[in-house]
């Protein structure tokens, strides 16, 4: 993970600037302890998540995308799959239902990050290593990186409603996760030890029987690490791990399918097949 400290230093003075509309040197004690810790949560949101999905709250997944051409809306997940995945995204970060987090905010609009920085549980899901699997089976966007960066800003944010000063984070691509294993490279210690851990991009690619077996036997260890060492690890698939024809375990290890097994696992899924016969 890259340093945060210039980044940090800059919305120190934005954000003195934009919340007490003062400049950096002119701040009391207590305002420019309140503004660094702000500061560094959004340092480390703009180092961690993809620059396009930094901004993104639970309130911003509705399941569509804006056309940029004519301003309408693309639907890329039907409401009802919507709906599951905010419900689940809502219990795992605060351990709400979406639809009363929904009715609290149309109470009181301006009162809504207070109270879900007070309802935050994040601090009991990194205490038990609660993975969550992202997935869905499609070609086009459908939110799966957007909701790995919803949950990952909340793991972040307890630095400043828990202060959670140590924790550490990473974002990783699969394809780079399995170079660093392969090539046995110094990020791969990082990827090992951090406390929370989104692998996106997980695909599943025809491959040989030995290409297979290979990559199992390679990526095994470490998610095998992980998960004993209950690291909280974000599993973002490009596929519906409900996909009988396609052996999880025989491609990505026996720890990976254990993971998704658990019932320590929020499963999130993102498409009609990949819901099947969800009815809670």
């Amino acid at each position: 993970m890259k340093n945060i400290e210039s980044i940090k230093k800059n919305l120190i003075k934005e954000f003195a600037k934009r919340y007490i509309d003062k400049e950096v040197d002119k701040l009391t004690i207590i305002e420019l302890k309140k503004i660094s810790e702000i500061a560094e949560w959004w340092a480390y949101v703009y180092t961690v998540v993809p620059d396009d999905f930094s901004g993104y709250s639970i309130f911003d997944f509705n399941g569509y995308s804006i056309n940029k051409k004519n301003n309408s809306k693309i639907y890329a997940i039907s409401k009802k799959v919507a709906a599951i995945a905010k419900d689940k995204i809502c219990n795992y970060c605060w351990g709400m239902r979406w639809q009363d987090i929904q009715k609290k905010k149309e109470e009181n609009p301006d009162s809504i990050n207070v109270f879900l920085k007070n309802k935050s549980i994040m601090d009991k899901r990194r205490e038990y290593g609660n993975n969550v699997i992202i997935h869905g089976q499609s070609d086009a966007p459908i939110g799966r990186t957007m909701v790995a960066s919803i949950i990952m800003r909340e793991a972040i944010r307890l630095r400043v409603t828990k202060g959670a000063i140590g924790d550490t984070y990473d974002w990783v691509d699969y394809s780079k996760l399995f170079h660093s294993i392969e090539q046995d490279t110094t990020d791969l210690a990082y990827y090992k030890s951090c406390d929370w851990l989104v692998i996106d991009n997980i695909q599943k690619k025809a491959r040989s029987d030995k290409q297979t077996t290979l990559m199992s036997d390679m990526v095994d260890p470490f998610f095998w690490d992980r998960y004993n060492h209950q690291q909280p690890t974000i599993l973002v698939c490009k596929f519906d791990i409900r996909d009988k024809m396609f052996d999880l375990e025989k491609t990505f290890g026996v720890s990976f399918g254990r993971i998704i097994d658990s019932k320590k696992t929020f499963n999130i899924p993102l498409s009609e097949n990949a819901l099947g016969d969800y009815n809670e």
